[in-house]
């Protein structure tokens, strides 16, 4: 079968390869990929940043999590699903065992690594999945929106994470995530949605879902409008998708005492708040990371999300091409709207 491989984490690119089919564990089951989108974290991994470096990854392995398959085989000890099921996945590879996984934190295992990581990933015609993260799909479910699940579960978990309900909020960052921040927002009951970014297209389309502002970080004052919008009193809350430090700190100088920031875009430098005891600690700040979603009550609030027809999923395809086309997604990814969706 074809699959985008990373060969040489050194190195800039990735190779379109012939490998064998994967072979499925007891647990696992084989899946045909119908669909599967470019992360900003697999971009990461095709312009090697530290943030992928650092995490030692033995080469060769097969790129992607972000997807969805049907289910071709069913490994002997797999329940609950049936050959031909539509799946989305979870990216995160639970053993199921450890103090993490017995305690509520199988998204924070590592014992099994994540997917287009540690274990091959979806870049590819077929791939062996664990079925503890796989996430039944209703009937007709269009492929392409089942691929943007995933991604869509992070800003959920964000959301979650910064009990956003009667909040005014701050999204920095406007790519696919921020993007779907901002429907999710509007859907949760945000009191003010904020969204910024440098780009004027992004800020129109991040209204055009829900946004009641959006302030261009290149050309106006952040905070002073922030101030202006909020009564001079701050944001209540932050989600930061872009992991750049200058924004991260710039945020934070718009925050209202104890308000919470949960940061989900990856910092590829180092993150150094000045004066933290006067910005942060004498003003109750709250920061968090998060990472991925939780397993699988996030995938619960995603299934309303489906079921109930809150959400245009094609807002969110920015371009939809073959994976013989993966070097040409990645560039053409720097300029569209919303995921590139690969159809293997």
């Amino acid at each position: 079968m074809r699959a985008i491989m990373k060969l040489d984490c050194n190195v800039v690119g990735a190779s379109l390869c012939e490998v064998p089919m994967p072979k499925i564990a007891p647990d696992e089951m084989l899946v045909k990929v119908h669909a599967a989108a470019l992360c900003a974290s697999d971009k990461d991994v095709y312009y090697p940043k530290p943030s992928f470096l650092a995490q030692n990854i033995p080469v060769p392995f097969i790129m992607g999590h972000e997807f969805c398959g049907e289910v071709m085989e069913l490994g002997s000890s797999v329940k609950g699903f049936s050959v031909g099921d539509m799946i989305a996945s979870d990216s995160h590879m639970p053993c199921g065992s450890c103090y993490l996984c017995n305690n509520g934190m199988r998204h924070l295992c590592m014992e099994r690594g994540v997917l287009g990581r540690k274990k091959n990933g979806c870049f590819a015609e077929y791939i062996a999945l664990p079925a503890v993260a796989a996430f039944k799909l209703p009937k007709g479910f269009n492929p392409e929106y089942g691929a943007l699940l995933e991604p869509f579960g992070v800003a959920v978990h964000a959301a979650q994470n910064a009990d956003v309900s009667g909040k005014s909020v701050l999204v920095t960052g406007l790519g696919a995530i921020g993007m779907m921040e901002i429907a999710i927002l509007k859907n949760l009951g945000a009191s003010k949605i904020i969204a910024c970014s440098t780009n004027d297209e992004k800020l129109a389309t991040a209204k055009s879902l829900g946004a009641d502002f959006g302030i261009n970080s290149r050309t106006e004052d952040v905070r002073a409008e922030i101030m202006k919008i909020t009564n001079g009193n701050g944001v209540q809350r932050v989600i930061d998708m872009s992991g750049a430090v200058k924004l991260i700190n710039l945020a934070i100088d718009c925050m209202c005492c104890q308000g919470v920031m949960v940061c989900v875009g990856i910092t590829n430098e180092p993150l150094v708040i000045d004066d933290f005891t006067n910005r942060v600690m004498f003003r109750e700040l709250k920061i968090t990371g998060m990472f991925g979603r939780l397993m699988f009550e996030t995938w619960e609030i995603i299934k309303d999300f489906i079921e109930m027809n809150r959400v245009d999923f094609s807002r969110f395809v920015g371009a939809v091409m073959p994976l013989e086309d993966f070097d040409k997604g990645v560039e053409m990814s720097k300029k569209v709207i919303g995921r590139i969706v690969f159809k293997p």
